[in-house]
């Protein structure tokens, strides 16, 4: 399914600027519509979300969070293809301080942007699929399709399967999946001691 309508979450700290910024590359990717969801009393981020997207010559509005923001942002997400959400932050107030309940809830894909470490000039370059076999990872796969049809190579990685023969012989059927796709993808297998490394942090590195 093609991406005709993306929401992203705009505050007033810095870390807004990048996220805006992968934004605005995918609606460009996609001629996708734009929405920009503000904090409460927030309107100059609001007004540069405007102001962007007419020099930008992009079609999308902008709405200001009325009470929680969290139930605010999933009411609009539940219309648009792709949610964009910042990473919570330490010691600052983005006004979104639970992305995950919109996450949880807003039965939609969301691409959430790390506060460090990034790279908007790559997004989607290298695509990295935790695969355990699950329906939340299957979903996942196919959520992330319409980026991964601009990658240059898909990981398929694996961490620790626990019926190895079985899950190995499922991630294969996935590489052929997006090979079928036209994708460049691969199987890893990864095992580590869960006693020094979380899952996750394996993952991550």
């Amino acid at each position: 399914m093609a991406i005709s309508d993306i929401l992203v979450y705009a505050d007033p700290t810095a870390t807004s600027a990048e996220r805006l910024d992968i934004a605005f590359r995918l609606a460009h990717r996609f001629e996708a519509y734009l929405i920009g969801v503000v904090p409460e009393d927030a309107v100059t981020v609001g007004e540069r979300f405007e102001k962007t997207l007419l020099n930008e010559s992009l079609l999308g509005k902008w709405h200001m969070a009325i009470g929680l923001t969290e139930p605010f942002v999933t009411r609009w997400a539940h219309c648009t293809d792709l949610v964009i959400l910042g990473q919570r932050i330490p010691d600052h107030d983005t006004g979104l301080y639970h992305p995950e309940d919109v996450i949880l809830s807003c039965s939609r894909p969301v691409l959430v942007v790390p506060y460090a470490g990034r790279r908007p000039d790559r997004l989607g370059e290298n695509v990295l699929v935790a695969w355990n076999g699950s329906r939340e990872a299957g979903r996942a796969v196919q959520d992330a399709l319409p980026f991964m049809s601009a990658s240059s190579a898909v990981t398929v990685l694996l961490v620790d399967p626990d019926d190895e023969l079985a899950d190995v012989e499922r991630a294969q059927d996935l590489v052929a999946h997006l090979a079928r796709h036209g994708l460049n993808a691969r199987m890893q297998v990864i095992r580590h001691d869960l006693a020094t490394r979380a899952v996750s942090d394996t993952i991550l590195t």
